[in-house]
């Protein structure tokens, strides 16, 4: 059993529909394989709970906090402005657009 947790990504989020969910769950998403060609990661889930609502996210993750993950997550401003310039470009490299930002979002234990 999974503990609800804290997902802290830099990059991208999308909202991911249900005729989405068998691709990404192979990991054959067009996002996802786009993503590791650029050296980027990617992380989806359903953070809605009973509800479902599934979530993708492409960049970097920079932490997972929660009972079974990290107590904490630190960057620096340097590291930071470091990390949102590499997946700004690196996500302009393989053409997915969106503003590039900190994501910070609760996934539910359901």
């Amino acid at each position: 059993m999974s503990a609800s947790a804290c997902i802290a990504y830099i990059g991208l989020r999308f909202e991911v529909a249900p005729d989405e969910i068998e691709a990404l769950e192979n990991r054959k998403d067009s996002r996802q394989t786009s993503a590791r060609s650029a050296g980027l990661t990617s992380y989806w889930g359903n953070f809605g709970g009973d509800t479902e609502s599934y979530v993708l996210f492409i960049g970097t993750q920079i932490g997972i906090l929660g009972p079974e993950n990290t107590s904490s997550v630190q960057l620096v401003v340097q590291d930071l402005t470091a990390i949102l310039s590499d997946v700004s470009a690196k996500l302009e490299s393989i053409g997915i657009k969106g503003s590039v930002g900190l994501h910070l979002e609760w996934l539910v234990d359901a």
